[in-house]
């Protein structure tokens, strides 16, 4: 055969986790459920396929940091699924499931240098293809994506290649940087190799840059700086007499880099902006940790839940912060402020025991090293390569949320299970103390958390589909299509707040186009309170889908509850400038032009995208009062006059939405032309 049966079966395995790998790569990073749940399955099914008699129970694992990632994994997963808002939540559980899964993969069974090498260059080869719709997206200077129905939230230079975030990106090119360029200095490999991959590192160095993400440029500084001194304290432990020239023609090197960094922020103005703007004290992500911290004293023990800062980031919001706060923009601070002083804790735990076994580990593989003058199967390109991504990812962390990105939070998976067990050629038979029945029992467990997590996860991929077809028929300026694709997603799944958005944003617009193109149309405006009602009441804590159940209410002519609406909308969402704005469209809607003008005012007081929406109905109030005052000599705008394209506080790519045929006023039309207040 052309290769061995082992290695043969081991492939049953490489191959979904490959799979997985690329599959998130090119969709998105799985930032949307509809594609973490695949990707996560397919290492699920890579769980299973280790039940296999060929494969066998690695006993090099640290039974300490073993430990500490049962304990954390198992509380954030159980914690999650007690979280108040279940849905919302489901994200954090598959990257949490899937994670532990991986690692656990990588610790236990895929334990040969040559695995992890194989995996590792994989990995190297997508991020060079991610490398190509980057330079677009810079050079063109525009928000441009490779995959037509992922687009980003924001509209500049910057390159994200896939994802739709730079910052995302620059996370993923920091880890195959690092790795990539320790395995340039360290790996077993020809020198042809080892080249190819001093400029795959900088490749993935350039990516950075062009990415924008000063968070990536900090951690990629401090991730060089470890992989700096561990391979000069590696050399000096294993080639004591060529340590000064080793140390000499690395700083050099530094110094090279450098200088090449150096210009290239004068080459390129916006990469020098986004270097000298590092250190930024108005920077919003201070606003928003101040707002993790307000949400962590709700309840500083167990948290409030996962991903809950989605709605409280929302209350506690300072009046600057217009953009939603989907994110804290620090790992460590949202996982405080979702699961509490209890989930810190543990992973502080996890944290320290995981370095400690890197550590050990990097002593132990240079002390035999220098006395073998081998390096022993790439085991130590691996893991000084591990430990600069950690320290890469401790500073990452403090300023972004890659973790909570399924593709680079399963990626550094693989990066800490590298730590724990850093492989060996051959597998020292031990006795069957309790650590060895214990990584057993965790080996064992795997393809059953793999089945399971499957049994989970697949009914639920059909609804996320629908959800993102109408999501994207919304987003195109297709309500009627949009419409077709949430009601049959309701159908299909009764859980999913987003898909009775979608619905009652659809039927609200469309609506708005007159005819429905049946004998006896639907009463679409009533569909639409129906919907966003249901949607309110499995995630009653929306400011989102309150204003739009409100603008429904008015639509259909319901005054008070619309109002009453608006006023819970006020009480999730007290300082968001689309919540005046709403409220006066509606006010306006119903000739209240008094109360519509103080509210529009309040909107344009806060400023951000709410703007668009009530400088308008100030515009269309100025308007009616002039032709109020003057002889009739114009008439107002027919109603199919006046559309809006704004894109929504998301950044979406804008929808247009006509206003209603069957309207007796210009500011009803107004009303009806309102974006999407925000979609996920």
């Amino acid at each position: 055969m052309w290769l061995s049966s082992e290695r043969a079966v081991r492939y049953f395995i490489l191959i979904p986790i490959f799979l997985a790998f690329a599959f998130l790569e090119l969709f998105i990073g799985g930032a949307r459920l509809l594609y973490a749940v695949p990707g996560v399955l397919m290492i699920a099914l890579a769980s299973l396929a280790s039940v296999l008699p060929k494969f066998k129970t690695s006993q090099r694992a640290n039974i300490a940091a073993l430990i500490g990632t049962v304990a954390f994994s198992t509380y954030i997963l159980s914690r999650n699924r007690f979280s108040e808002v279940e849905y919302i939540a489901r994200l954090q559980f598959f990257i949490m499931a899937g994670c532990l899964l991986v690692y656990l993969l990588f610790t236990l069974v895929l334990t040969k240098p040559a695995d992890r090498k194989l995996l590792f260059g994989f990995l190297m080869i997508l991020a060079l293809i991610q490398l190509v719709p980057a330079i677009i997206q810079f050079t063109q200077e525009d928000s441009w994506m490779p995959l037509s129905w992922a687009q980003r939230r924001d509209v500049s230079w910057r390159a994200s290649g896939f994802f739709i975030s730079p910052n995302h990106f620059a996370g993923f090119l920091e880890i195959i940087a690092l790795m990539a360029a320790s395995f340039s200095l360290w790996g077993r490999a020809k020198i042809t190799t080892r080249v190819l991959t001093g400029y795959i590192t900088v490749a993935c160095i350039l990516g950075i840059a062009i990415s924008g993400s000063r968070g990536g440029y900090l951690s990629l500084l401090f991730g060089s700086v470890i992989l700096l001194l561990l391979s000069l304290i590696a050399w000096k432990r294993m080639e004591r007499e060529r340590f000064l020239l080793v140390a000499g023609i690395s700083a050099g090197t530094a110094l090279l880099l450098f200088l090449g960094t150096l210009l290239m922020f004068f080459l390129s103005p916006h990469i020098g902006e986004r270097v000298i703007g590092i250190n930024d004290p108005e920077n919003m992500r201070l606003l928003l940790w101040r707002s993790a911290f307000q949400q962590f004293q709700l309840s500083p023990i167990w948290g409030t839940g996962g991903f809950s800062f989605l709605y409280y980031g929302r209350f506690f919001r300072d009046p600057s912060v217009q953009n939603d706060p989907i994110h804290v923009h620090d790992d460590y601070l949202q996982l405080l402020a979702d699961y509490g002083l209890v989930g810190m804790g543990l992973f502080l735990l996890f944290l320290f025991l995981h370095v400690r076994a890197g550590v050990s580990s990097f002593i132990k593989l240079t002390a035999s090293s220098a006395d073998s003058r081998d390096f022993e199967s790439d085991r130590l390109a691996l893991n000084i390569g591990a430990l600069a991504v950690v320290g890469a990812y401790l500073v990452h962390s403090v300023v972004d949320f890659n973790m909570q990105l399924p593709l680079n939070a399963l990626l550094m998976a693989v990066i800490l299970a590298v730590l724990v067990n850093p492989g060996a050629p051959k597998e020292e038979s031990l006795p069957a103390d309790t650590s060895v029945k214990f990584r057993k029992l965790l080996r064992y467990a795997l393809p059953a958390g793999g089945l399971a997590l499957m049994i989970y996860g697949i009914p639920m991929i059909r609804g996320e589909y629908l959800a993102e077809r109408a999501r994207i028929a919304l987003r195109d300026g297709h309500p009627r299509e949009a419409l077709e694709w949430a009601r049959k997603g309701t159908m299909k799944t009764h859980d999913n707040p987003e898909l009775y958005f979608y619905r009652g944003e659809a039927a609200l617009e469309t609506s708005s186009l007159g005819s429905y193109g049946e004998s006896s149309p639907p009463d679409l405006r009533l569909e639409a309170v129906g919907s966003f009602s249901s949607g309110l009441h499995l995630f009653p804590y929306d400011s989102r889908l309150a204003l739009k159940l409100a603008q429904a209410q008015a639509a259909y002519g319901d005054y008070f509850s619309a109002i009453s609406t608006i006023n819970y909308a006020e009480r999730l969402d007290p300082n968001s400038a689309f919540v005046p704005a709403y409220r006066g469209l509606i006010e306006s809607s119903f000739g209240f032009n008094e109360e519509a003008r103080l509210a529009y005012q309040q909107a344009n007081d806060l400023g951000g995208s709410a703007t668009s929406i009530s400088q308008a109905g100030l515009d269309l109030l100025d308007k009616q009062d002039k032709l109020v005052s003057q002889p009739r000599r114009e008439t107002l705008p027919s109603p199919g006059q006046a559309t809006h394209s704004e894109p929504d506080v998301n950044g979406e790519a804008p929808h247009k939405s006509s206003p209603s045929s069957d309207e007796s006023d210009a500011s009803g039309a107004l009303m009806n032309a309102a974006p999407a207040a925000k979609s996920k």
